[in-house]
């Protein structure tokens, strides 16, 4: 085996520094994990990018006004990132954020009960007590696809997460070898 020795106390320093900057990366880290919590929270303030399908006639009818995806802002407050050394992640818990993200055809049961008020159908909860007009019969909820999180299905950064990890990759490499 050869062995290159370098007598520049520069190059060495210098080397030191890199060879320190890349064991730990938890810094790059943290400030990619903001760079995707930002993108996440300007998509829903967006209403998606590119922009997310509009509502069915049916539902628009009988949704309050406001942003899509923004009904209780349940999801919107759930997403959380985590960092260790050589990883970052972004996602949530919600039992829902699966197919607001990627779409699909949810097979509803039916059974739900409901009641007529003001001549409109009104879902009620288990525990209600008075008449109810009928139940839901079993049905499809086509849902589309409302790419809320920085990436697709296949793990690709959208542009705009991409060009701030690029951002973030190139500061952190300048402030650890300047």
């Amino acid at each position: 085996m050869n062995v290159i020795q370098i007598n520049d106390d520069a190059l060495q320093t210098r080397l030191s520094k890199v060879a320190a900057a890349m064991q730990d990366t938890t810094r790059l880290g943290h400030a990619i994990a903001l760079s995707f919590d930002t993108v996440t929270q300007d998509n829903f303030d967006s209403e998606g990018r590119p922009k997310w399908a509009g509502l069915s006639p049916n539902y628009a009818k009988k949704r309050k006004p406001g942003k899509l995806l923004f009904q209780t802002g349940h999801l919107r407050r759930s997403i959380t990132t985590s960092v260790t050394s050589d990883s970052v992640t972004i996602g949530t818990n919600v039992i829902y954020a699966a197919i607001h993200h990627f779409g699909g055809t949810i097979k509803h049961p039916g059974g739900t009960r409901y009641v007529i008020r003001d001549g409109r159908a009104q879902f009620v909860s288990n525990g209600f007590t008075g008449p109810t007009a009928g139940v839901t019969k079993p049905h499809n909820i086509d849902m589309p696809p409302r790419p809320y999180l920085p990436m697709d299905e296949r793990g690709f950064l959208q542009r705009e997460a991409e060009d701030a990890v690029f951002d973030d990759v190139d500061f952190y490499w300048h402030k650890s070898f300047a």
